[in-house]
């Protein structure tokens, strides 16, 4: 018993090792845009892709890597993803120009998502019942925890600038914590068998509508310079993945295998949950992104600054992450949309006091909102999971649990795109630090009218129930009994 406990452990931590390798990955590359661009001559556009590209190639590639994993085998499939993401990690490291490093970062997002898709099924494999609940508590912590310290992360490698390899560390520590996860789950994941259900192994029209659909939303954004540009591609792409949704419902209807069952989007708590996750994530990542970019390119600052200030940010989503399942069982869902009023606020408050980033020392006026962006966050994102799939049927959840991480990544991707284009657009050919400061304004006071909207989505949320509340609950208080 104790052997078998022991190796169920190992296998979580190989399970952690992969969630805070792919979601350090996303945030901490911001902090070193301005110095890669300088470093391999790229434009404010191709700093953008260089985190979008990596977001829209995991979120087109997860769903079918999660359908690899049935046919293939989850430990074969996590492994391979593995040893794939390790390698495309180094091509990133040393690609010569910024556009073989944005390639690089497609690949790198295709393994990352061979590699995340199977985390959840594996953990879900290996533990059940109050086991199964601590087991993904420490799982999704470690996950939100991995993101928030991505910026810190970042910035201290660019710091350290070890063995002279500058921002190229950033990629290559997934290297070694890429061979940690793979000797771990070679060692202690079940090998499993990969099973065909019917249908056929995958689904390609599924893979072609749903793939050319989000990059048609997300491409224009960055490369268009007026909104009447973005109109026709948007709406083609938009159309793409209505037939998609059209797509699956004719499959389901079948008996055949299908990327996403659009039966989950009959709950109201599901459809409107996505729809808030979207927003704030894309909200996160355009805020870190743009914050980088002002203080790095704009200021002058060092990457170490960006990190000092994303601290509090930091902390406040901690803190709120703690406190939110108690809030949550008091007062339900209500919580996540007074979480987004909370942040929206905290923004609109930070593009008003966005001047004191250009005075000397620390901008300790900003320390306020910034941990009440991190506590709207935190409270938004430490119940939002457990609602929005509260309703969803058992035989349904498999494809619910696929479905909220690319819902995930389409809103980080989409939200980098808008928030860089606008930002850089905004700049003239030759910008100053006001320019910048002013772009920064006009973004943080889009994100907030966004937070805006995502508040109104969340009080639409079901109120109430206790199913949802009790699972938000357990999250947090079983790793805590088991300490």
């Amino acid at each position: 018993m104790t052997r078998r406990r022991s190796g169920s452990w190992m296998t979580l931590c190989a399970c952690l090792l992969a969630v805070t390798m792919q979601m350090i990955d996303v945030t901490a590359v911001t902090v070193a845009l301005p110095t890669i661009a300088l470093d391999l001559d790229g434009t404010g556009t191709q700093q953008v892709w260089v985190p979008a590209a990596y977001l829209l190639a995991f979120a087109c590639a997860l769903l079918t890597m999660a359908r690899a994993g049935e046919v293939f085998g989850r430990r074969n499939t996590f492994v391979v993803g593995t040893a794939m993401f390790a390698t495309t990690s180094v091509l990133c490291a040393y690609a010569p120009t910024i556009e073989l490093l944005i390639f690089g970062r497609v690949l790198q997002g295709v393994a990352g998502a061979a590699m995340s898709a199977q985390t959840v099924a594996i953990v879900t494999a290996t533990y059940s019942g109050a086991r199964r609940t601590t087991a993904f508590a420490l799982y999704g912590g470690t996950a939100g925890l991995a993101g928030l310290a991505g910026p810190a992360i970042g910035a201290v490698l660019l710091h350290l600038d070890i063995l002279g390899t500058g921002w190229r560390a950033i990629f290559l520590i997934n290297v070694p914590i890429s061979v940690a996860a793979i000797v771990l789950a070679r060692r202690y994941v079940s090998a499993g068998s990969g099973h065909v259900l019917s249908g056929g192994l995958f689904d390609p029209i599924g893979v072609a509508l749903w793939s050319i659909g989000a990059v048609l939303i997300v491409y224009p954004i960055m490369t268009s310079a007026s909104l009447m540009a973005v109109v026709p591609a948007l709406g083609i792409g938009l159309v793409l993945l209505a037939v998609f949704a059209m797509w699956e419902r004719r499959r389901t209807a079948a008996g055949a295998h299908v990327m996403v069952d659009t039966r989950v989007f009959a709950e109201r708590a599901f459809t409107y949950g996505c729809v808030v996750s979207a927003l704030v994530y894309g909200t996160f990542t355009a805020f870190v992104l743009t914050m980088s970019v002002t203080l790095q390119s704009g200021l002058g600052d060092s990457a170490s600054t960006v990190g000092v200030i994303t601290i509090p940010f930091a902390l406040g989503a901690i803190v709120a992450s703690l406190a939110a399942p108690i809030a949550f069982h008091r007062w339900d869902s209500r919580v996540v949309a007074v979480g987004a009023a909370t942040m929206g606020a905290a923004l609109f408050v930070l593009g008003a006091a966005v001047d004191y980033l250009d005075r000397p020392g620390f901008p300790w006026p900003m320390t306020i909102p910034l941990v009440l962006v991190g506590v709207g966050l935190g409270s938004v994102i430490a119940p939002l999971q457990s609602t929005i799939v509260a309703g969803v049927s058992p035989d349904a959840i498999g494809s619910a649990s696929g479905i909220l991480p690319t819902v995930q990544q389409v809103g980080s991707a989409v939200g980098t795109a808008a928030a860089g284009a606008v930002y850089f657009a905004m700049l003239p050919a030759l910008p100053v630090a006001s320019d910048h400061l002013a772009s920064q304004q006009s973004v943080l006071f889009g994100l907030a009218a966004t937070m805006a909207v995502a508040t109104a989505v969340a009080m639409a949320l079901p109120r109430g129930d206790k199913v949802a509340t009790e699972c938000v609950r357990e999250s947090i208080s079983a790793p805590l009994r088991s300490t």
